[in-house]
């Protein structure tokens, strides 16, 4: 989550050090990762600690009939835990499903399930599952490690052996953390006819969108073994916490900045950092365009952003951005 205002970043990304490596993951890291049990569902969300295969392990055993794991918006954590959710999950026969996002050591939870699908409790865009390598605390990759712990050899066991060994090869070995291979669900996902994506970390923009296009989708290289969904149990309840995002105006391409009306060059170099910033993201302007706000990487990014501005501002503020497109326009004020 990023909440920034004025020319100042007000909550900074965190990162975890776990004792055997250091991976990308979500912010809050002191937070453990959440486990709830929905009827024969169990949900796991948010940062990978260590103690998940424990904790799994007895939920199993307390709640009999759980044939289901959600493993919904992790950036991922401790990679020693992905691994052993993974092998759990497969020894139980359990299928995975993925509820937002599912990344670096939540992936390998992910292909423990026996069955594998996406869910539709988010939009399509903000669903996909995302594959690197093993980095250290500056976010660099440690091909030792990655080596050390069979890291390729697992996951190709892991798909069922349909992995595809060059493109795995590539992505354990992206040299930056931020860079991911992307799957998103190939038959509600169609980006210029491709659902997958290899980013490198490198490029100008956080969207996997811009990232080099890979014809190969999740079916095919065995992330997911169904084109069929699974409705989480708490799907209603997702999907009303999930704003309606307003049309885009025309009023200008997002990157345009010539004619985003700030006044000033801090409010452009905050909207630079907006522009690279995760989905869902938004953008919030006052009036006068002296003040400014944004969020990413959560879904109240729309109301955040307009609070914060509201705030600062002490008017009413506009939405200017939101996702990839500009919903702002002169006619709005």
């Amino acid at each position: 989550m990023i909440v920034a205002a004025g020319s100042r970043l007000l909550v900074r990304l965190g990162r975890r050090v776990s004792l055997m490596v250091i991976l990308l993951i979500a912010p809050h890291a002191s937070f453990a990762m959440n486990l709830t049990v929905n009827g024969q569902q169990v949900i796991l969300s948010g940062t990978v600690v260590g103690d998940e295969p424990a904790r799994l392990a007895d939920a199993l055993s307390q709640v009999p009939g759980i044939d289901t794991v959600i493993l919904r918006n992790s950036l991922g954590g401790d990679a020693p835990a992905g691994y052993r959710i993974g092998e759990l999950i497969r020894v139980k026969g359990l299928r995975t499903a993925v509820s937002g996002y599912c990344y670096s050591s939540c992936s390998r939870m992910f292909l423990g399930g026996k069955n594998r699908h996406f869910t539709d409790d988010y939009p399509p865009e903000y669903t996909d599952i995302g594959f690197h390598g093993h980095y250290d605390s500056n976010g660099r990759l440690l091909p030792e490690l990655v080596q050390r712990l069979g890291l390729k050899s697992w996951i190709i066991q892991y798909s069922d052996g349909k992995a595809d060994p060059a493109l795995v090869e590539r992505w354990i070995n992206i040299p930056r953390s931020r860079g991911m291979a992307h799957f998103y669900h190939p038959g509600l996902l169609n980006h210029h006819g491709v659902s997958t994506f290899m980013c490198q970390g490198t490029e100008t923009t956080a969207q996997a969108f811009g990232c080099e296009p890979i014809p190969k989708t999740a079916l095919d290289v065995g992330v997911i073994t169904s084109l069929g969904i699974v409705k989480s149990h708490d799907q209603v309840a997702i999907r009303a916490g999930i704003p309606e995002k307003p049309s885009a105006s025309g009023y200008a391409a997002i990157t345009d900045t010539s004619k985003l009306p700030l006044a000033s060059p801090a409010g452009l170099q905050e909207y630079q950092r907006f522009l690279n910033a995760r989905l869902p993201k938004a953008f919030a302007l006052s009036p006068d365009g002296k003040f400014w706000a944004w969020k990413a990487g959560e879904f109240d990014a729309m109301s955040a952003a307009l609070t914060r501005c509201q705030q600062r501002s002490q008017q009413t503020c506009s939405l200017y951005a939101v996702d990839e497109e500009v919903v702002w326009s002169p006619n709005n004020q």
